[in-house]
Order: C-alpha cells, then sequence, then structure tokens
C-alpha cells in the first residue's frame, strides 16, 4: 500500500544513503554541471558505450545506490545536502543513455530508442515528466557556442516534435549537461522515444551523450552550510522500482565543487 501518513514515513524510513561528491570545474555559472563522473561516493561512472540507439537503465556503477523494497512503494523521504561552493542541487532519475554521437557530424544522426522503464512521471513507459540533456563525457574544442541542435522525439502524447538548445557552450568540459526545450508548438509534458539527433555544427573534439532523466527534487544551496528538504517542504516523490539516482549541480561559478549529502527513501 501506498504511505499516505506521516507516522508511515516516520515507520517506513530507512538509514540514510550518503552521497559524497569532489566535482571537476563546472564550464559555466547557471550551466547544468553532471556529477555522474565525479570521484567520491558512490563511485565515479564509467563512460557508457551502448551505441546510438543507448541502454535503458536499471542500475548503472556509479548510482547513487537505491534498493526496491521487499513489498510497497518507495519514497524520498529526506534529502540533506552541502557544497563547497554556493549552487543548486537536483537529484534525478536516470533512465536511459546512449554513446557513439559523431561530434563532427553536423547532419541528423539517427536513433531508435528502446521502451523507457517504468519509470515516468507516473510509473509507466509513456514519457510523462521525462526530460533529455546533452552530457560530455569528454571535453568539446568547438570555438564558440553552438545554437543549432535538435532532437527529434515523439511527445508522451505520442505526436512528434523537434526539441531545440538554446545554446551548447564552447569547449565544454566533462560533465557539462545541457537540457532541449520541449516543441513550442507542440503540448508536450515529456519525451517518449527520441529519433534523431542533428548537432548542426561540428564540436570538433571530444565526446558527448544523450540522457533521458527525470528530476526527482532539487534544494538551493549556500556555500558550506547544510539545507534539507523533507516530505513538508519538497520530498514524499515517488520513487519507482529500479530508479537511478543521479545528481545534477546548477553552479554560480566555475569554481570546482565538493557536494555531500544523504538521501532518506521510505518503504512500506
Amino acid at each position: 500500500m501506498a504511505i499516505t501518513t506521516l507516522d508511515g514515513f516516520s515507520a517506513g524510513n530507512l538509514p540514510p544513503t550518503e552521497f559524497f561528491k569532489v566535482g571537476t570545474a563546472p564550464k559555466a555559472a547557471g550551466v547544468l554541471h553532471s556529477q555522474f563522473y565525479a570521484s567520491g561516493n558512490p563511485q565515479a561512472a564509467a563512460i557508457a558505450s551502448p551505441g546510438l540507439n543507448g541502454a535503458a537503465l536499471t542500475s548503472y556503477a556509479g548510482m547513487i545506490p537505491f534498493t526496491n523494497p521487499g513489498s510497497g512503494y518507495s519514497y524520498l523521504s529526506r534529502l540533506v545536502a552541502w557544497a563547497t561552493v554556493s549552487c543548486s542541487l537536483l537529484v534525478c532519475d536516470r533512465l536511459w543513455h546512449n554513446s557513439g554521437i559523431a561530434v563532427t557530424t553536423t547532419g541528423a544522426q539517427g536513433i531508435t530508442t528502446p521502451t523507457w522503464p517504468t519509470r515516468d512521471k507516473n510509473g509507466a513507459t509513456a514519457g510523462v515528466g521525462i526530460m533529455v540533456g546533452l552530457e560530455v563525457t569528454a571535453a568539446t574544442t568547438n570555438a564558440g557556442a553552438v545554437t543549432n541542435c535538435t532532437l527529434a522525439y515523439t511527445g508522451d502524447d505520442g505526436n512528434t516534435g523537434t526539441a531545440t538548445m538554446a545554446s551548447f557552450p564552447a569547449t565544454a568540459s566533462l560533465g557539462t549537461f545541457v537540457p532541449f526545450q520541449f516543441d513550442g508548438t507542440k503540448n508536450h509534458g515529456g519525451v517518449r522515444a527520441i529519433s534523431g539527433l542533428t548537432l548542426g555544427t561540428s564540436l570538433v573534439t571530444g565526446s558527448v551523450a544523450l540522457v533521458a532523466y527525470r528530476v526527482l527534487t532539487m534544494i538551493g544551496l549556500t556555500a558550506n552550510i547544510v539545507n534539507q528538504l523533507d516530505i513538508l517542504t519538497g520530498s514524499a516523490v515517488r520513487l519507482y522500482d529500479n530508479t537511478v539516482p543521479f545528481i545534477l549541480q546548477l553552479p554560480t561559478a566555475t569554481t570546482a565543487t565538493t557536494i555531500g549529502g544523504h538521501l532518506i527513501v521510505a518503504q512500506g
């Protein structure tokens, strides 16, 4: 049964799951930065190599540990976090990622994604609440910002669209993470499938990957001061079985940032 009371959350709380990431320098203030490849606890994730069509994820070395309940449901009961530099922190579920994108190809690169795991906002595969970002897995050397990247996709309503990206930064560093914006002519609330990527402009060298993800919660952090969310202030979100938690940082500076804290999951 679902947990519906404060007593239920209290009784269902598991011991905290700690995380501690020694991050690399973000590309720029206001540009999301993935901590997936940062050292610490959990370990740095290895660069995936599933090819253009990618792989749906039910676990991955480098994720924040998560264990399915023996019965019942899982919820994010509490998030406690700190950072050495002021930033915002997004805890996300990583549903799919790919590799093999040709960074010098400016034409369309066809992609056939598998069905997402049953972890969209509604615990289904339709893609409600699922976003897609372009993640840098080895630094690029494009001299200027790229403003003509597009993504061909099917929305959660089954209709196709073309997602755009406002700006992919010049010489993007490892971990740079830029989300695509939904097709403005559609009424999509998420991505169900991806059918192609067009970079538009060569990234020259390096490597990038597409990532399908769902934001679970977010928190603002002042340097060296602990902040927290509980079930009344921003958590209590459902964590579906086989969730693959990872962290995105929204930096306020280009200073390398160490981030730590813990998640408390309630099950019942």
